[in-house]
């Protein structure tokens, strides 16, 4: 029997023109998973430049959202959301956040399907199916889990991206839903995985919390639970959130403006820490150091004398805080 994320799949893919079902891209399922105030939603956001999906401290997420790559470049993005029985629940043409809120709160949603540009792969033979999974450890909706399952029995290949919190390693919820993913792995040799060391720029050095030895922990802790030679990719989303929304002519507030005014004094003075510190292909960090080669000084110094921000250092400020790591690792999966 169908399962109804299945069912829906089927029902939506009937409403699509031919050019969006078949292609000569290479589909990806991509599943995003993660604790509770991992960032996997800043992360997301920071893939697609904008504040579309929700996010909040407390469990935002209590719906599978699997996010199309769309060949649309005017920044909309549509949606369709679903009943757990896979029947339409409504239809937006252009999609707001708002709207997607009320969808994620709403009791009757639990299936919604998105097609937004994600820039990284405009260009790129790979078009990738982005999961974004709740997060399995809410004690107050054991639900999420079943969905995550879901979500993993939808998928019978692709790359996990897992999102780990740099404040809070190594934590029991963490232990046991990696501990899960390791065994569905064992049972299904076409998943592979990576891990996003998120909120690096949270780490208090003044009491010892070191990139590199956050690093160096999180990759012993990760062999212990079976992940041999793990993928690491240090990273700061929200910061990376923020340029991108720049980038892209979006609005920012005052908090996120200091916010990345203070991370940016610590990339001019060290573009190459996270780079230096990532577990990933040489290949990728060559990529990465070609990229953060010195921009004109002149160019540089007016942007930082007016305090304001140039899109050439907003651009590296992605390529040094992980965002451009994820997405290189991404647009090269094979």
């Amino acid at each position: 029997m169908m399962t109804s994320l299945k069912k829906r799949v089927k029902r939506k893919n009937k409403t699509l023109p031919s050019s969006q079902r078949r292609g000569k891209t290479i589909p990806v399922n991509i599943i995003v998973a993660a604790t509770m105030s991992a960032g996997k939603t800043s992360l997301i956001n920071a893939l697609l430049g904008q504040e579309l999906l929700w996010s909040a401290n407390e469990a935002a997420t209590a719906t599978i959202t699997r996010i199309h790559h769309s060949t649309r470049i005017d920044g909309i993005t549509s949606g369709v959301s679903f009943t757990a029985d896979g029947e339409c629940h409504e239809i937006i043409a252009e999609l707001s956040s708002e709207t997607l809120h009320q969808w994620n709160a709403h009791q009757q949603v639990k299936y919604i399907e998105l097609n937004a540009n994600v820039a990284a792969f405009t260009t790129s033979v790979i078009r990738p199916i982005i999961y974004d999974t709740p997060g399995a450890n809410n004690s107050q909706d054991l639900s999420h889990a079943a969905l995550l399952k879901e979500a993993f029995d939808e998928c019978s290949a692709g790359l996990i991206v897992y999102v780990l919190n740099a404040t809070q390693p190594a934590t029991n919820d963490d232990a046991q839903l990696l501990s899960d993913i390791r065994q569905r792995m064992n049972d299904n040799p076409h998943y592979r995985i990576i891990f996003v060391l998120n909120k690096v720029d949270e780490l208090d050095e003044e009491k010892g919390e070191r990139l590199g030895t956050s690093v160096v922990s999180i990759e012993k802790y990760l062999q212990r639970l079976g992940f041999i030679n793990p993928v690491i990719i240090p990273a700061m989303m929200q910061a990376s959130l923020i340029a991108r929304k720049i980038i892209n002519r979006h609005a920012i507030t005052r908090v996120q403006r200091n916010r990345l005014r203070n991370e940016l004094a610590r990339f001019r003075a060290n573009k190459h820490a996270l780079n230096d510190a990532a577990l990933i292909p040489q290949s990728l960090k060559n990529a990465l150091n070609m990229r953060l080669r010195p921009l004109a000084k002149q160019r540089a110094n007016v942007a930082q004398e007016n305090e304001q921000f140039s899109d050439s250092e907003l651009r590296q400020f992605t390529a040094y805080s992980g965002l451009q790591a994820l997405e290189l690792y991404l647009d090269n999966y094979r």
